[in-house]
């Protein structure tokens, strides 16, 4: 189920990262890079009726998103990695297709944030210091 909440959490993550900004968006842009390729496995095991391999690859899914604290869309690749275990794809191109909408907007907001930090850690790291 799709709540109100942001479709990520970044003061959570942060906080699981001792407040790390650099590190947060290095796991950015691994989920940048990574979530097409896990969303084409999905796709294709959704498409060859794989449950084993649609339970794998939202299993994946669902660890990268955990980690960015974007709990609707994790609780949609927690939905479709139990349908996967159970055999039971009858909902699995609709959560497909739930999961495509929300990882479209978190996409955008993740690689917002990655440019953001990126660019102000280089301002940062070209202000002049100041001179005693």
């Amino acid at each position: 189920m799709i709540t109100n909440r942001p479709v990520w959490q970044k003061t959570e993550a942060l906080d699981r990262l001792e407040g790390d900004e650099g590190l947060l968006r290095e796991l950015c842009q691994i989920f940048l890079e990574e979530s097409p390729k896990l969303l084409e496995n999905l796709k294709r095991a959704i498409a060859e009726g794989d449950a084993t391999a649609i339970m794998k690859a939202a299993y994946s899914l669902k660890g990268e998103l955990g980690y960015l604290g974007a709990e609707n869309v994790c609780s949609l690749a927690r939905q479709l990695e139990a349908s996967g275990h159970a055999r039971d794809l009858s909902g699995a191109a609709k959560m497909l297709s739930l999961i495509e909408k929300e990882l479209t907007g978190l996409q955008l907001s993740v690689k917002h944030f990655a440019e953001t930090v990126s660019v102000t850690a280089t301002m940062t790291s070209q202000t002049p210091s100041p001179k005693n």
